[in-house]
């Protein structure tokens, strides 16, 4: 019998890395699934299991970033950081690894394994993963212990590029074109601050260059089908006025950690 089961949500460079660490270990991973395919963020929380994955016989179930629904008198633990109960929500930067996702699985990890499963280069790239993840910001700004900003700035280039199959050289000029673009940009008159606008369209590596600059912004995008809105590398009065105020449905955030979105009806 497979007695633990993780169940990963959408992709992206925070959770490949959550798989790779579970692999390498042996653990038993599968990925939460919608109409037959992986979840992806707008359908993470309405996810299910097929049938023939070994979730029929596992006695404890890891939800990571994802809900499915799990048989009864199955024992099941959420790792997550997105929605208002959930382990790392609402958590400064100052606790970033303990609140991300990747180092709630870390922790888990380390109490079936022992402290020292996983060696030290392996242990300071996954912080880098879960500071960029949990608090892009903030890490760039120094306020993540242990976190050299320096460091996370070459990392996150050459990890970025990599995900978009793309050169290191390429996303750097899109970065920096998107510093500009942050610097000239109107400001959104309905929230608080110095807000850049950027509903009438968005542009490539704008989120890492906003981290970048300390300059919040807000986008528009087609997201499968709706409207989304999204707010990115906000303080927390900008993410609380939104959240209040603006007119959006679905709206999710989390002020500690400067970030928000909703739908357009």
């Amino acid at each position: 019998m497979d007695e633990r089961l993780w169940i990963l949500g959408a992709g992206d460079p925070e959770m490949e890395a959550i798989e790779g660490l579970l692999r390498s270990v042996g653990e038993n991973v599968v990925y939460a699934m919608n109409s037959g395919k992986r979840v992806h963020p707008g359908n993470a929380y309405k996810g299910e299991i097929s049938s023939n994955t070994t979730s029929l016989s596992a006695t404890e179930i890891f939800l990571v970033e994802c809900e499915v629904p799990v048989m009864e008198g199955v024992w099941w633990t959420v790792i997550d950081h997105h929605r208002p109960g959930d382990p790392g929500y609402g958590q400064p930067p100052e606790n970033f690894w303990e609140a991300s996702s990747v180092g709630q699985v870390f922790a888990k990890l380390e109490e079936i394994y022992g402290e020292h499963f996983a060696d030290e280069q392996s242990v300071s790239q996954l912080r880098l993963v879960a500071a960029a993840d949990h608090c892009l910001g903030s890490a760039y700004r120094g306020e993540c212990p242990g976190i050299d900003p320096n460091a996370l700035m070459e990392w996150r280039i050459r990890s970025r590029a990599k995900f978009q199959n793309r050169p290191v050289e390429e996303v750097m000029r899109d970065v920096e074109k998107a510093r500009k673009a942050l610097r000239a940009a109107s400001r959104v008159a309905e929230l608080p601050g110095h807000v850049a606008d950027f509903r009438s369209g968005t542009i490539p590596e704008l989120p890492e260059a906003a981290a970048r600059e300390g300059i919040a912004f807000l986008a528009e995008m087609n997201d499968r089908g709706r409207r989304k809105v999204v707010l990115q590398a906000a303080n927390s009065k900008q993410v609380a006025k939104f959240l209040v105020t603006y007119p959006a449905v679905g709206k999710y955030g989390d002020p500690a950690r400067g970030f928000a979105g909703g739908y357009l009806e």
